[in-house]
């Protein structure tokens, strides 16, 4: 045979398997990209990326035009390995010879390579060749119709899980936001508040009120020295005001505006004066929702009813955003830790007070491992790898945690128990110092 004619047929060899390559790279691209990256370039104003997006979008085209062109170009390079072999070495060698060589070419160069390279590269992959895939899909349209009609008869009885399921579940996303935050490009801190936003909607009143038997409230008969007075010793800057009792609540006062009347005024005022209305709300109710209706109305205090329309408790404005965002002090508030001392040497604390502290104040070699957060709420949650539950433990070098109570889904109160050998000198000589 001509050499010249064997030279073409390896050049077109060579091509084929090229075009191979460029079809199987598309497809695993494609398949492998991040849809919301390539969406945030193409808003941007990236053209290629809204080419991009297209045609992942219109995914049954594009894999049919990847399919119908990978598959042909194989079948050619393999057509014509063949023959190229079998005209060099005889048909019975040629045959083998090819099979063998041409497998693994093929293979390696148009298919486990690229493959390999686009899905390390998903998203760059995905936009330089939106171009030119855009002109293939057109070319390739009327076979990509037969082929869907074909596919669509086949399919015709078969459920398509795809139109019921949402692109990302709650659950996919706490693991998206867990491996981003690992990765490093977004802090620990912004991580917890994105999925504590997102559990925000979940959390009902009767997980997070003040109980009835912790309110400080005046009667509305409480005259204003005796107003003054718990004013000063709560130092809360808003007190519910009730007819008679608890049940009967009718309204708070601001401490702002009772000590601006109270300073002003040159003669006596009555509490009814200032009283400022309050939102009644059933336990069962979202707090994302009651939060959105007290910024509407301007209220700053809920009473929280039972069927029967008895005070069961009260959420302030503030309690709902500590949901969000964890405790906040103001610059007259100091934050305590309450350390309780149990009978049998256990100590119980609050789950938002910073772990190490804890443990430096009850004396315990503290080692936290990979744990890069403060509370021992967060600290009990990192070693379960889950959501606590009321009496779960966990060990935190030789002592043990139990969780003793839970708030939402956050560890309100734990139990620490120290091993004999945890317990310093100086821990034994400060006993009884450290009470709530």
């Amino acid at each position: 045979m001509d050499p010249l004619f064997l030279i073409l047929v390896a050049l077109l060899i060579g091509v084929f398997v090229t075009l191979a390559a460029y079809f199987a790279a598309a497809e695993t691209a494609y398949t492998g990209l991040n849809p919301i990256r390539v969406k945030n370039l193409a808003q941007e104003g990236n053209k290629k990326a809204e080419k991009a997006l297209k045609i992942h979008d219109n995914y049954d085209a594009l894999l049919i035009t990847t399919l119908v062109g990978n598959s042909i170009m194989n079948v050619a390079t393999s057509t014509l390995g063949t023959m190229l072999f079998t005209e060099l070495l005889g048909v019975a060698t040629g045959v083998i010879v090819a099979l063998v060589f041409m497998s693994t070419v093929i293979l390696l160069f148009a298919e486990i390579t690229p493959k390999a390279m686009a899905k390390r590269n998903a998203e760059r992959y995905a936009i330089k060749m939106a171009g030119s895939l855009q002109i293939l899909i057109t070319v390739i349209a009327p076979i990509s119709w037969v082929f869907l009609k074909i596919t669509n008869a086949i399919a015709k009885g078969a459920k398509d899980d795809s139109a019921e399921t949402p692109s990302f579940t709650e659950d996919e996303l706490h693991v998206m936001i867990d491996e981003v935050m690992e990765e490093g490009a977004l802090e620990r801190s912004e991580g917890e508040l994105v999925k504590s936003a997102m559990q925000f909607d979940d959390i009902k009143v009767s997980e997070m009120y003040t109980p009835r038997a912790n309110i400080v409230a005046a009667d509305l008969k409480t005259n204003i020295e005796d107003l003054k007075s718990l004013f000063l010793e709560s130092e809360y800057s808003r007190i519910p005001i009730y007819e008679g009792n608890v049940d009967r609540i009718i309204g708070m006062v601001n401490s702002k505006e009772f000590f601006a009347k109270y300073l002003t005024e040159d003669d006596e005022f009555a509490i009814i004066d200032i009283i400022r209305p309050v939102k009644f709300v059933p336990e069962n109710t979202n707090i994302a929702a009651l939060l959105k209706e007290l910024q509407k109305t301007h209220i700053h205090l809920a009473v929280v009813l039972d069927n029967f329309g008895r005070t069961l408790g009260m959420v302030s404005m503030e309690d709902i955003l500590e949901e969000l965002v964890g405790d906040i002090w103001d610059e007259h508030e100091e934050a305590v830790i309450p350390i309780q001392e149990e009978w049998d040497g256990s100590y119980v604390v609050p789950g938002e007070a910073n772990i190490f502290e804890i443990m430096k104040k009850i004396g315990v070699e503290f080692d936290a491992g990979d744990f890069q957060d403060s509370t021992v709420s967060q600290f009990i949650t990192h070693k379960m790898d889950r959501v606590p539950h009321r009496g779960d433990i966990v060990d935190a070098g030789g002592t043990k945690m139990i969780v003793r109570s839970m708030k939402s889904r956050r560890v309100k109160e734990a139990r620490i128990r120290l091993a004999k050998a945890d317990v310093t000198q100086e821990t034994q000589e400060n006993r009884g110092t450290l009470s709530s």
